[in-house]
């Protein structure tokens, strides 16, 4: 399938205008069904603003298949990445707060110690 046939298709399943699409792109609607006509794909610099407008990853939009996830978090880190989004959100900006002055002291304390080593060898 080609990429304009997938943003067709898209437009059905997401109940979506093609207008709609035309204004973010800032392109005439023919231009859109010049495309379709003659089953050209849109240029390259269309393709992250069409997948963003439909909700879609670039690979969905290129491929028709999502690209499979990759994992780059640790257990622990997706625990506290639970437990931060958890939060209501003021209290969001009160926590990265605490966490960035608990690593200021945690840094300058090392510090210290550091210091304090090299000053009894």
């Amino acid at each position: 399938m080609e990429i304009i046939e997938r943003i067709y298709q898209l437009l059905d399943e997401k109940e979506k205008r093609a207008y709609e699409l035309c204004d973010r792109l800032s392109i005439r609607t023919s231009t859109m069904s010049t495309w379709k006509a003659r089953t050209n794909d849109p240029p390259a610099k269309y393709m992250k603003t069409i997948a963003d407008f439909f909700g879609v990853s670039l690979d969905y939009l290129i491929t028709g298949q999502e690209a499979p996830v990759r994992k780059t978090t640790t257990p622990e880190e997706d625990n506290l990445l639970d437990l931060f989004r958890s939060l209501p959100e003021p209290k969001k900006y009160e926590f990265i707060g605490e966490l960035k002055g608990f690593l200021k002291a945690y840094t300058e304390s090392q510090r210290y110690l550091d210091n304090e080593k090299r000053l009894s060898v």
